[in-house]
């Protein structure tokens, strides 16, 4: 006989007409749980019955790995075991808003892409009687909530909560971005300071898969030499600039995004952004040696793993506020949106674009090294605004 819990799904429970499913998926970003928490509270204080998927979409399909698939998510420890005695898998959430990472989450499932999948996680979240479906991650959590939403029953409302370290999706600060630049530019900063002390260059490399606000961010902040975004291609005459106007330097510090060629990369088997760029360098005359070192420096996922920002905690709270109040206008698709203090509201989803560039503005500050080719590049085939 075990002695084993045997917990019963949501669709167990008396139906509600306020059963609230959090969708966590993608990658990894500072503030995850700060979402969880604040959308706990708000759904809860607004009578609210919240679940969480616990591995992301991948837990409305038949590729479910985890059980129980829903947890119930509470703000408190008092209705815990009165809960837990009835078999519904349930977790407190009022003090975990400061927790680095999140216990709801799968990294990117790609079974999602397939319509068959999406019909049956819609089918899920039609028996388990889930009203109102709310996805939380970054473009690609954001592009598999818009695909699943044709396949939902049309009374379901849909909302999004925008969190990423790259923050690349339009209209909105992703919550975790601001964490991530301080983490990301406080890794930046120690190797330009190493740089200066050893006079060497350095290549880094840093997160940013497509959008590169990461990378950006953290590379103007730690005042870093050159700027290498994932969507750049340099031509070899560009290349063999930027290698002439390393060599003239004492030291540097250059930051290269994990995506950055990544497509040719993938042809040469593993190589890291930061190899792959100081083997470009070489092939254009800056090469490793005892009096001129080139050093590549790996992907630092330090950052995964730090506690989100206050101001990003503040921003969880924000928008969960702002979903809740937009659900009980009767609106459905939609995404809030904390630009500053005094820029909030909310977007719908065909208004949130994908944002693959450069703003104008930031274009002085991508290189410090005097490179007029790399600048018109970038301005004419990579800027906008």
């Amino acid at each position: 006989m075990s002695n084993q819990v045997q917990f019963g799904l949501p669709s167990a429970v008396s139906r509600s007409d306020r059963r609230l499913l959090l969708v966590f998926d993608g990658g990894n970003a500072p503030g995850y749980s700060s979402v969880a928490v604040a959308l706990t509270e708000e759904g809860v204080r607004r009578g609210y019955e919240v679940w969480a998927a616990t591995e992301g979409f991948r837990s409305l399909t038949p590729d479910a790995r985890s059980e129980p698939r829903f947890e119930r998510l509470i703000v408190g420890r008092g209705q815990r075991y009165a809960l837990l005695s009835q078999g519904i898998p349930v977790r407190s959430m009022g003090r975990r808003v400061l927790d680095a990472g999140s216990d709801f989450r799968s990294e990117r499932y790609v079974g999602f892409l397939e319509h068959e999948k999406r019909v049956a996680a819609a089918a899920t979240v039609a028996t388990q009687g889930f009203s109102h479906v709310v996805c939380v991650g970054g473009n690609g959590t954001f592009e598999g909530c818009k695909a699943l939403i044709p396949d939902l029953e049309p009374s379901t409302r849909v909302g999004f909560i925008n969190v990423s370290v790259d923050n690349d999706l339009g209209g909105d600060r992703a919550i975790g971005f601001l964490t991530g630049v301080e983490a990301g530019a406080t890794i930046a900063r120690g190797l330009y300071e190493d740089a200066y002390t050893h006079k060497r260059i350095y290549v880094l490399e840093m997160m940013g898969n497509r959008g590169g606000r990461h990378v950006l961010h953290c590379g103007v902040a730690a005042r870093a030499h050159l700027v290498v975004l994932p969507f750049f291609q340099f031509p070899d005459d560009v290349i063999a600039e930027i290698a002439q106007g390393l060599a003239r330097t004492d030291y540097a510090l250059v930051v290269v995004a994990e995506g950055y060629e990544a497509e040719r990369r993938r042809s040469l088997g593993k190589i890291s952004a930061s190899d792959f760029f100081k083997s470009q360098l070489a092939a254009a005359g800056l090469v490793d040696s005892p009096s001129k070192r080139v050093i590549a420096e790996p992907f630092s996922r330090y950052l995964r793993g730090v506690r989100p920002s206050y101001a990003d905690v503040s921003a969880a709270y924000l928008k969960a506020s702002i979903l809740f109040s937009a659900f009980e206008d009767g609106k459905t698709e939609v995404m809030p949106y904390v630009l500053a203090a005094n820029d909030v509201g909310l977007r719908r989803f065909p208004d949130v674009p994908r944002e693959d560039g450069v703003e104008a503005p930031f274009l002085p500050l991508l290189e410090r090294l005097e490179l007029p080719q790399f600048r018109k590049l970038v301005r004419e085939r990579f800027s906008f605004g």
